[in-house]
């Protein structure tokens, strides 16, 4: 009885951290995770059988991306980047907000659907998560029963172990193979998907965990992300933009996610390589105007 209520107790713990991630951080860094199990309307499909070679070539093969580039190299990664959203920006930001480490392995997850596609991850067992207190702004009971990581390095060896060597790197192999995309594209599009926010998470989040998790994930040629050299290591780039009412510098991506591949092709992300610096600052000023 005592482990059931230290089960409960965490449970209960992990959904008041959760509640108060809800109400300081951007929704878009919440809504993308449920630690409770969906209701039975929910459309659901485990991680596992989301990753399944033939329906995976289903999807990128009837998508409309594929009916108009016929390059099931561009179906594929736009359906990466997707991916890529929806489960690590939400991830990352509680590490590095509360030092919370979700257990996000293939193994441990499910994505919950909207009209087919991929609207947010669900955790189905909370017993692998961390917690490095150090970060936490709440107290833990005394009768949680959590797991208590003591060092910032503990904490990443956790949620990148699970996250990018059990989650990403087998996905990102199983697509290269499947298309022949390139790995270096995907992990890309990984970057993209999260590296942006910490300058986001910087109004309400500790700088120098911004500074720590930053220097980790992105700017180290050899950290904890995987072993040998880490894929997300040098794949974007800052330019200069020196122009009035925009800021200095901007990110821009070494790969291009081929988005600017599919016909009528006059269409680029705003930090692709392959935009002018000149055409850059256009599209930048319209996206401002249009927010």
């Amino acid at each position: 009885m005592s482990k059931q209520l230290s089960s409960t107790s965490k449970s209960n713990f992990l959904a008041e951290i959760f509640s108060q991630a809800q109400r300081t951080l951007d929704s878009s860094y919440t809504d993308c995770i449920i630690l409770t199990p969906p209701p039975d309307s929910a459309e659901v499909i485990s991680l596992n059988d989301y990753l399944q070679p033939d329906r995976l070539l289903s999807d990128w093969q009837t998508s409309e991306i594929y009916q108009k580039s016929q390059d099931i190299r561009i179906a594929a990664s736009i359906w990466n980047k997707v991916y890529s959203w929806k489960i690590l920006p939400g991830v990352l930001a509680l590490m590095t907000w509360a030092g919370v480490g979700l257990d996000a392995s293939v193994d441990n997850v499910s994505f919950v659907l909207e009209d087919g596609k991929p609207k947010a991850l669900w955790f189905h067992d909370l017993s692998g998560t961390v917690i490095y207190p150090q970060r936490l702004s709440v107290p833990i009971p005394k009768n949680c029963l959590v797991k208590i990581v003591n060092s910032v390095a503990d904490l990443h060896q956790a949620v990148f172990t699970n996250l990018f060597q059990r989650n990403f790197a087998p996905m990102i192999d199983l697509v290269h193979s499947l298309t022949k995309l390139s790995k270096k594209t995907m992990w890309g599009n990984a970057v993209n998907a999260s590296e942006r926010q910490f300058a986001e998470l910087s109004k309400c989040i500790n700088s120098e965990a911004i500074k720590t998790d930053y220097s980790v994930l992105y700017e180290q040629p050899y950290s904890c992300v995987m072993p040998g050299r880490n894929p997300l290591y040098n794949l974007v780039r800052t330019e200069e933009l020196n122009e009035p009412g925009l800021p200095s510098t901007t990110t821009v991506r070494l790969t291009c996610c081929l988005y600017a591949f599919i016909p009528p092709g006059d269409e680029k992300c705003t930090n692709c390589p392959l935009l002018k610096p000149q055409e850059r600052i256009t599209q930048i000023n319209q996206d401002m105007t249009e927010i």
